[in-house]
């Protein structure tokens, strides 16, 4: 709300209109405040996003952010965390990723370099170290009582308020089904619950009280050679009982065809006797996704038989509304 005096209107003796300008200063503060109420019953939800990444998933990552913004919500504001290794994330990657804030004005982007201090045991062969660094969010953001964590190779369709209140219950994370249930029977686990950890909903304010991130670090030294899909393992068996699964529509995989979705569904029913989601809803979900994992063939890279050509589009549709979009082409060798 704004109010304009024209001076050659407005053309006052100062003493003698003391009344008035007071009245003015009222004024204006009743409407700086009635404009500040207004703003906030605007923002009815905040909304907080974790990513872990190296200078290699910076683009990704922008693309995935941008996805988010390109879709949110007039009433929401989402807050990012950007989880990045001290000394070896570069600066020119960080003033790319913080350029969102002004391009979008609802969001705030924050910068978190990490040391390793307490992952020196952690084993790092697939994924980089970066990847651990979701298991320290309780302790880096002491304020927040819940995040969505996403890995860079995801984008996003929908305003993510319905996802951050979903009902968790007792649970302390919810995740899309892997099919990798093999990684827990080596620690006498048998559930088809097992998640991928590139899609979270992360309940902290349950983990500060229950001191989680220490027994994630006790797991990582006692068992650092059994660490076989990493930050991953540690997830599923510190949290064995306290993991759910999210509706499938948050964190669909990009299976390549119907087929390749209804045999990863099935994959519990083989090994458990039970299948991870319906059927019906799961396929559902694969063809109207609310985030989209590309767990399969990564769209920047060179397309393989393992390519659904309508997810890899969407991906190059969220690069061009980046501001980076001509750098991502030069950086990738061009659209594949």
């Amino acid at each position: 709300m704004f109010i304009i005096l024209n001076e050659n209107i407005y053309n006052f003796n100062m003493k003698k209109n003391l009344l008035f300008f007071s009245s003015l200063k009222l004024y204006l503060l009743i409407s700086l405040f009635l404009t500040n109420s207004i703003n906030s019953k605007l923002i009815n939800q905040k909304i907080h996003i974790a990513y872990g990444l190296d200078n290699k998933y910076t683009y990704p990552t922008l693309v995935s952010m941008v996805s988010i913004l390109e879709n949110a919500s007039d009433e929401t504001f989402y807050t990012f965390y950007l989880l990045v290794e001290k000394h070896l994330f570069k600066e020119e990657n960080k003033i790319k990723l913080k350029h969102l804030e002004e391009k979008y004005d609802r969001c705030k982007v924050i910068i978190f370099e990490l040391t390793n201090e307490n992952l020196s045991n952690a084993r790092v062969n697939r994924y980089p170290m970066a990847a651990y660094y979701r298991l320290l969010l309780a302790d880096l953001i002491p304020d927040v009582n819940r995040v969505i964590y996403l890995d860079g190779d995801t984008i996003v369709f929908t305003d993510l308020a319905e996802m951050i209140n979903l009902e968790m219950n007792n649970n302390i994370i919810l995740g899309f089904v892997d099919n990798s249930f093999k990684n827990a029977e080596q620690f006498g686990i048998k559930t088809y619950k097992y998640v991928t950890s590139g899609v979270l909903l992360i309940n902290l304010k349950k983990m500060r009280k229950e001191n989680i991130s220490k027994k994630f670090f006790k797991f990582i030294d006692d068992n650092k050679k059994n660490l076989e899909q990493e930050d991953q393992t540690v997830i599923n068996i510190v949290l064995h009982g306290r993991i759910d699964l999210l509706p499938p529509k948050f964190g669909m995989w990009n299976f390549v065809n119907r087929d390749d979705v209804i045999k990863h569904n099935n994959y519990g029913d083989k090994k458990l006797n039970i299948k991870a989601y319906n059927e019906k809803e799961f396929l559902k979900a694969w063809k109207i996704p609310s985030i989209l994992h590309f767990v399969r063939a990564k769209p920047w890279k060179r397309k393989t038989k393992h390519t659904h050509r309508e997810f890899h589009e969407k991906w190059w549709y969220y690069a061009q509304k980046s501001d980076e979009f001509e750098n991502i082409l030069r950086f990738y060798g061009g659209k594949k």
